[in-house]
């Protein structure tokens, strides 16, 4: 059995993935720890129970509602060798010390490149009062530093390096838990790495190994991501009344622009494999690059089955377009969000109505809309009818089983 628990983020990402093998080998996978951390860490502790492990630690990308609380976590737990509360066997994040694209300098970071380096990091701090439980981003930026200073397991799947496509397309956590890798590939990293060293240079900063520069690719990662987010917007009129023609209309895709973020294009997504069942954890990852490595692995036949699908970006249309849902379909569509980011409203109305206005195929009779949260703008597709005829349910549910 796989259970899935959405643990209520605000408008962020915390699942905890168990899977049951009824033997030894349980094994446990938190994805990203966003806001509300204290109520998080508590679930925690009661679901990991009297031998509270994390097999893998997996942070997508660098985003707040993303790795906030991760920070927290980490910082809490201390050492890795004598864990406060989680034995963590290791963490996946992509820091600038895992990339390898440009080559960085070697000589010492001297007082006047450390002086650059601090007054870079103060111009990439972001002061959101806004952002349900937002401390700045300079007071945020310690994720990678703290993971290196307690000593734990870093990347070490990827053999130390950065965790992508070309260095990890697939491996086993243990014989009968398997993870295919779907995003990031080399491109997107190496993207985000260079548009870093763009910025760097106008502080006249070069790149170096070494903390201050992981914490300044940090910051610049995240306030990247926060403009962004101002930007998007709302995309598919999330106040528009909803009916049948509104939502075969909206599942045309005519308003669909593609997320080119550098940061959601860096997200971690992967399948994951257990006995005959499979389920795709999207994260943020940008849907071209999904479709690109699904058709790859599973060919180009049609629509692919998984047990359930964690929905890109918390349903924002810009990462979930009609051509993804062409591809991929399941009887569980997961959505971590309550809607009350500052700039938009995740889920989309268009991304719902992709979801559901196709055909019924792979034995499905009914798609299961499973969100954590009960979102206000959705209340439209709590009709009776539009359920019967587009064949599908709302569920309000931290908890799902596999």
């Amino acid at each position: 059995m796989i259970k899935i628990n959405m643990f209520q983020s605000g408008f962020g990402d915390s699942l905890l993935v168990q899977i049951n093998t009824k033997s030894s080998m349980d094994t446990n996978i938190l994805i990203d720890c966003g806001f509300n951390y204290k109520k998080i860490l508590e679930k925690l502790k009661i679901l990991l129970g009297k031998t509270p492990k994390l097999d893998r630690f997996i942070i997508t990308h660098y985003d707040a509602d993303h790795i906030q609380g991760a920070i927290s976590l980490i910082k809490e737990n201390g050492s890795s060798t004598s864990p406060k509360n989680f034995n963590i066997e290791q963490v996946w994040l992509n820091s600038y010390r895992h990339l390898q694209f440009f080559e960085k300098e070697d000589s010492e970071i001297t007082p006047v490149i450390s002086r650059r380096a601090e007054s870079y990091l103060a111009t990439k701090t972001i002061q959101n009062t806004n952002v349900e439980g937002a401390v700045s981003a300079l007071q945020a930026s310690t994720l990678a530093s703290e993971i290196f200073k307690n000593g734990y397991l870093w990347n070490s799947d990827a053999n130390g390096k950065a965790i992508c496509i070309e260095n990890l397309e697939s491996f086993s956590i243990n014989p009968k838990v398997n993870i295919r890798l779907l995003s990031p590939n080399e491109n997107k990293l190496k993207e985000l790495e260079g548009s870093f060293i763009s910025d760097l240079s106008k502080k006249r900063l070069k790149p170096k190994d070494g903390k201050i520069f992981d914490d300044a690719f940090e910051l610049y990662a995240q306030s990247i991501e926060n403009l962004a987010d101002i930007i998007e917007g709302p995309v598919s009129a999330n106040n528009t009344k909803i009916d049948s023609e509104v939502i075969k209309k909206l599942s045309i895709g005519e308003n669909y622009s593609k997320d080119t973020t550098k940061g959601n294009g860096s997200s971690i997504a992967f399948v994951l494999e257990f006995e005959n069942k499979r389920v795709l954890f999207l994260g943020d990852a940008h849907a071209e690059i999904i479709i690109e490595r699904l058709k790859s692995i599973y060919g180009d036949t049609g629509t692919i089955f998984f047990d359930a699908i964690k929905v890109s970006h918390h349903g924002s249309f810009n990462n979930n377009g009609p051509e993804l849902y062409k591809i991929i379909d399941s009887n569980k569509f997961l959505f971590s969000t309550n809607g009350k980011h500052p700039s938009h409203k995740h889920p989309d109305l268009a991304t719902i109505s992709c979801i559901i206005n196709r055909p019924l195929d792979h034995g499905i009779t009914n798609r299961q809309l499973i969100f954590n949260y009960e979102l206000e703008h959705l209340n439209g597709f709590e009709n009776e009818a539009l359920r019967q005829e587009f064949n599908y349910s709302m569920i309000y549910s931290e908890e799902v089983q596999v």
